[in-house]
This record gives C-alpha cells, sequence and structure tokens, in this order.
C-alpha cells in the first residue's frame, strides 16, 4: 500500500543514463525528401512504442496501460481521490539533425565547448530524453510505491503529421480529462507557455512540360512558381502579438514533376508557411492566398489547406506553470524563466481543448538543428526527471 509521496531525490540516475542510450540507437527519424509528414503507424513508431516502449513499461512493473488510436499508449498511474488530473505527453518522430554522421550512436562524449559529458543521438533533444525521464519517473513511482492522490496519465503521442490528431486520439481515450498538461520537449530547461500556430497551405500550378531546347512548345511550370511568389509578395501581414510575435507566410518547399534530363516541368507544388495567432482563421488564411493569386493565366493554379496546428497561450499564473516554477526552484535553485518560442508544436491541441498546456525540457545540441549534432546533458536530463517528479507529487498531492 502506497505510504509516502514521491521522492525526486531517489531518481534511478542510473537507469535513466542506460535508458536514454538504448533509446537513442533506436531509429525515429522523418525520412528525407519531400513528405515532411511521418504516419503514427510508420513501421519505425510501430517497432518503437509497441516493441521498445510498451516491454520496458511491462518490465517495469506498470500494467495500467491504455490503448490509444494511432498506435499509441496511455500509463494511468494514482488513487483518482484528489479531482487534479495530470497530463505528461511525450513523443516519437524525429525531425530535426537530419545530417549527423552517426544518428544513432548514443555514445556518450563531451562536445567541444562544454564540460559535462552528454548523449549523443538524433531526437536526444526532442524525444529520446523525455521518454526516458519519464520512464525513471515511473520507475521511481512503482519500485517506492508512492502515494498520488491524484490522477496521471503519461501518454506515448505519435503526432509527426503537424497536426494535434495524435493528441485528440489521446484524450479520447481519457476519463477523467486532464486539468494540466507537460508536453515533454527540448525547450533548453525553459518554460514555453505559448507558441503561434500554423496552416500548411498547398499551391499547384499547372503547365505544360517541354524540352529544354524549345520552351515555346510547352509552358515551364518554374515560371509559374516564380509567378505565384511574385504575387504572394505583396501580402502584407501586419498581425502582432505582444508575446507570441507576428503573422508570417513564406514559401518553404518546391517539388517540380516531372524531372528529366533537359526537360522544363510542366507541374509544381509550393508548400507555404503561415503563422496563426490566436484569433486567426486557417480558412481565412487560406482565402487572402487565394485572392491574393487570382487568375495566372496561362498556367491554372489551385490553393489548398494542408494540415495544421492551433496557436497556444497559457497564462502565467496558471496552476500548471506555479508547479513547475516550484518544482524548478527546488531542484536547480531558481524557477525556470517562461519563454514564448517562435515555434510551432502540440500545445494548442490540448489548450484548445480547455486544458493548460506547457512545455518544458532538456536540450542541448550544436544549435543547428539541420546539419547540426543532436546532444543533451545528462545532468539535465536527470534534472528534468526530478523536476517532473515534483510536479506530479506537488500537483496531484
Amino acid at each position: 500500500m502506497s505510504t509516502s509521496p514521491i521522492d525526486p531525490d531517489r531518481l534511478d540516475e542510473r537507469y535513466l543514463v542506460d535508458t536514454l542510450v538504448r533509446l537513442l540507437k533506436v531509429p525515429t527519424e522523418v525520412p528525407l525528401g519531400p513528405n515532411t509528414l511521418m504516419e503514427p503507424d510508420d513501421p519505425k513508431l510501430v517497432h518503437y512504442v509497441q516493441e521498445v516502449i510498451r516491454p520496458e513499461l511491462q518490465r517495469l512493473g506498470i500494467y495500467t496501460v491504455v490503448d490509444a488510436p494511432r498506435n499509441q499508449l496511455v500509463v494511468r498511474l494514482g488513487e483518482g481521490r484528489s479531482p487534479e488530473v495530470l497530463l505528461i505527453q511525450v513523443y516519437t518522430p524525429t525531425q530535426h539533425a537530419n545530417f549527423m554522421a552517426e544518428p544513432f550512436s548514443g555514445k556518450i562524449a563531451v562536445p567541444p565547448g562544454e564540460r559535462a559529458p552528454c548523449a549523443y543521438g538524433q531526437g536526444a533533444s526532442q524525444n529520446k530524453a523525455h521518454m526516458a525521464a519519464m520512464l525513471a519517473v515511473l520507475k521511481l513511482v512503482v519500485e517506492s510505491r508512492a502515494r498520488v492522490p491524484g490522477t496521471l496519465y503519461v501518454a506515448v503521442n505519435n503526432e509527426g503529421r503537424s497536426s494535434h490528431a495524435c493528441t485528440a486520439a489521446v484524450l479520447s481515450v481519457l476519463d477523467p480529462k486532464p486539468r494540466h498538461a507537460i508536453l515533454a520537449i527540448g525547450t533548453g530547461m525553459r518554460l514555453a507557455a505559448g507558441n503561434r500556430g500554423r496552416v500548411d497551405i498547398y499551391v499547384r500550378v499547372q503547365g505544360q512540360a517541354c524540352h529544354s531546347s524549345d520552351p515555346s512548345a510547352g509552358l515551364s511550370a518554374i515560371d509559374g512558381a516564380q509567378a505565384v511568389m511574385t504575387r504572394l509578395g505583396r501580402i502584407e501581414l501586419d498581425g502582432v502579438h505582444p508575446r507570441l510575435g507576428r503573422q508570417h507566410l513564406l514559401v518553404y518547399q518546391i517539388t517540380y514533376d516531372p524531372v528529366a534530363p533537359h526537360t522544363l516541368p510542366g507541374s509544381a507544388l509550393l508548400k507555404l508557411d503561415r503563422r496563426l495567432l490566436p484569433g486567426d482563421d486557417a480558412s481565412r488564411a487560406v482565402a487572402e492566398v487565394q485572392a491574393a493569386l487570382g487568375d495566372l493565366a496561362p498556367w491554372r493554379v489551385t490553393v489548398e489547406q494542408g494540415v495544421s496546428m492551433l496557436p497556444a497561450l497559457v497564462e502565467e499564473d496558471a496552476p500548471v506553470v506555479r508547479a513547475l516554477q516550484a518544482a524548478g526552484q527546488r531542484v536547480l535553485g531558481q524557477a525556470p524563466p517562461v519563454i514564448y518560442p517562435q515555434s510551432c508544436f502540440d500545445a494548442g491541441g490540448l489548450t484548445s481543448a480547455g486544458i493548460p498546456a506547457v512545455m518544458f525540457g532538456a536540450s542541448g545540441g550544436s544549435g543547428d538543428i539541420v546539419y547540426g549534432d543532436d546532444w543533451v546533458r545528462l545532468h539535465e536530463v536527470v534534472q528534468e526527471a526530478k523536476i517532473l517528479a515534483t510536479v506530479i507529487r506537488d500537483l496531484l498531492g
């Protein structure tokens, strides 16, 4: 029978580091190429969730695991005597550090400019460190038979499609619903209390392919794409939020078809990133692009709405914010600063459902998420785990 609260100082640090190294050797990366969306049932994620994470939970003696749609798992712990319900989400797809020389080494080393040992691997900052931290926290709760009067959910979330569909699937199996949420992801040990949303806008340009020796025989989609970008440059976005920043619209990917020797392509697909502020409507943003492009004859142009994520904003006096800051004060000697990053993630799926959701976790790396190496400082991953364990104790006690 549970007799005492969670004691973060009893965290098994050796287990945490060993688990992190093992997870870093498991590929969960989104393949390079024009399709940047990873399905929840991608074979890599099925292997990671069902053949790595699930057996590890069982090995720790955790049997209260709920299967959620989209290849997801939710651990439920706690006595349910308190109305407080906390959801902590850890994620699986890896989208950055795509050009590491040894992406799955799991090695421990001291990077240039650092003094402390770090764990290397693609996804270290984005998800692997946080999965290892939460497994260590769950091990602590179960093995110490710690008292948790409220309800704790720990979800293994497969969102890799720039949407909130996986979070919606997680929420569909939770009863009672969470009152607070933490997304465990790399924030540099800072507390992210909000971010802009985003919507992908797809602009398709149709011309006529032809040989480059005789451009008049066709209608180059390259020229059509240039005409699209010229008109997009005339759109003026003046929306500004005092904490979240500005709206923006830019082209982040162009693909052409066919790609053949000395051939001018007949079609182009432009993917646009439109950042959204609270109160912005994704469909209206798409309509603005459609209106700005107008008639681009002789090319045929269509505009479609793609995947989207909602803006998120949590007030700094919210209980989950206060609990994280108090836990940081105990573990680090100072409260984690509150930030509002320019990136967009999954918090909006929860805040839009009335659940205050913030992001927190260790991160390191070289600072270049495209070409740099990804690594995390081991002592910060331990601190993250102790902070999350403290939040669970304080918020659910």
